[in-house]
């Protein structure tokens, strides 16, 4: 059944579907058969009902209840002038492959009217039905709606430090994400399912475009663009029926030659009969002659509008794919920023997070996904990683170099430790917080690292702050620490 997305909601992911008699009908995105592309209000649709029938007490039908069992996007989600078919139609077929029949059909008339009625000996080149652009458009339909879906869902995040990579990053976001859930059931999971169900869309896409890295452009090029191209088609038409009337001919003509030969051989020849088939014989030659040189000229535009327009959709889809993969991996990749900027923001506010995350003394970062990458990555050699491994640590180092800062608590207080892990991870989730409460710990961390900011507090400290700060001073490297009393 064809139908329409009427409502649909992102955050429950539940729409209703009305059909061209204004029923309504519900669906989720459970039941959604498609992979590159996501419900929208608007898009038209091609679903299946499984009818239920309820019954009152004396066992008379009370209604009936109409449920979605399957639903995905129609193949048709415009009807431009010059389709064939319009949205009236679009109503009044059942499905797609209805639909599809109708249009080819229609197409299929028009294209034996232009074959009946144009006079290809006097044209000089063909015009297009459809062009080059367009047929690009229609094959990546599904990219296309799946990087437009993802544009009207953007959310304005002005405090995103800096964009991930996706393909890197996703394993420990998903890690994070869990972690959060699992750590303050009291979240509501459903701010999550827009940026979830864009992902898998996106990355679908971007699976399959990454397999297929050598598309069959002259397949494509004659599916979606030179089978829709109706004067060429009647073109094409016209040089067949010229064919094999040229082969009709040379037919005759080879039965002719053999019978004048024949008759020329035998005791009486007669005369006339020969002479009549020798007339006939000259008239074909020319009948011949004139179809030869029209098919050499027909053919010889067929064959300059393939050239051109193959040389030019070859490099339109090129680099229309090329674009089109560039914005599903950025896609892929504001997607992945976006839901850890959100993990990052609850899991501030979250006392489960605090209680089990952020009170630990041995955790020095935030709550993000570069987070438990890091805490991956501390359990390996370094010198033996994997190729996958050694891109990430990488990666990290290059967005810790960009965004880090770090800083160190010098305290016996783990609550104030903990406000104060709070409070620097609240700035940036790339930021890093460690603590120091004895005097050997001070030592060993100032000795080994570079810190923005040393907080020490007064009331739980082995020696005096004075003394503290010297020592500090002292294994500076830079000159730049600053020393903050607390």
């Amino acid at each position: 059944m064809h139908g329409k997305i009427a409502i649909y909601m992102d955050s429950t992911g539940r729409g209703t579907v009305t059909n061209s008699a204004n029923t309504f009908f519900d669906f989720n995105r459970q039941i959604w058969n498609d992979k590159k592309s996501m419900p929208t209000v608007g898009m038209f649709v091609e679903f299946r009902t499984l009818s239920t029938e309820n019954k009152n007490a004396d066992g008379t039908s009370a209604s009936v209840n109409k449920t979605i069992t399957s639903i995905r996007p129609s193949k048709f989600q415009e009807f431009k002038e010059g389709d064939f078919i319009t949205e009236n139609d679009f109503w009044k077929t059942n499905d797609d492959d209805e639909l599809e029949d109708l249009q080819n059909s229609r197409r299929s008339a028009y294209i034996t009217e232009l074959y009946r009625t144009i006079d290809f000996d006097s044209i000089e080149k063909i015009p297009l039905s459809f062009t080059i652009p367009q047929a690009i458009q229609k094959y990546f339909a599904h990219e296309i709606l799946s990087v437009e879906t993802l544009q009207s869902n953007l959310e304005d995040e002005k405090d995103i430090p800096c964009i991930l990579d996706y393909v890197i990053i996703k394993r420990f976001l998903f890690k994070a994400y869990d972690t959060l859930i699992f750590m303050d059931n009291s979240i509501d999971q459903t701010q999550f399912n827009a940026l979830k169900s864009i992902m898998m869309h996106l990355e679908n896409s971007y699976k399959q475009m990454a397999a297929d890295r050598k598309p069959n452009i002259t397949k494509i090029f004659n599916e979606t663009f030179l089978s829709l191209q109706c004067h060429y088609q009647a073109l094409m038409a016209t040089i067949d029926t010229k064919k094999n009337r040229l082969a009709s001919i040379e037919a005759q003509m080879k039965t002719l030659q053999s019978e004048i030969a024949l008759k020329s051989k035998a005791a009486n020849p007669d005369q006339e009969k020969i002479k009549a088939r020798q007339e006939r014989l000259e008239n074909l030659q020319k009948e011949a002659e004139s179809y030869k040189t029209s098919l050499k000229r027909l053919q010889a535009i067929q064959e300059d509008f393939y050239k051109k327009n193959y040389n030019i959709f070859e490099n339109a889809f090129k680099l229309s794919r090329e674009k089109l993969f560039k914005k599903i991996v950025t896609g892929l990749n504001l997607c992945a920023t976006i839901m850890d900027i959100k993990i990052w923001h609850l899991s501030i506010k979250s006392s489960g997070v605090k209680n089990s995350y952020f009170s630990m003394t041995n955790i020095e970062n935030s709550f993000c996904s570069l987070s438990f990458a890091e805490h991956y990555l501390s359990r390996l050699n370094k010198s033996a990683l994997n190729p996958f491994d050694q891109k990430l640590l990488i990666y990290i180092q290059k967005i810790t170099k960009e965004q880090r800062r770090k800083f160190l608590v010098v305290t016996s207080d783990l609550d104030l430790l903990c406000k104060l892990k709070i409070e620097n991870f609240t700035q940036n989730p790339y930021y890093i917080v460690k603590y120091a409460p004895k005097k050997v710990n001070y030592q060993s961390l100032m000795r080994d690292n570079t810190f923005d900011i040393v907080y020490i507090d007064e009331k739980h400290v082995w020696e005096s702050v004075a003394d503290i700060i010297l020592q500090g001073k002292h294994f500076d490297k830079t000159g730049k620490t600053k020393f903050k009393l607390i």
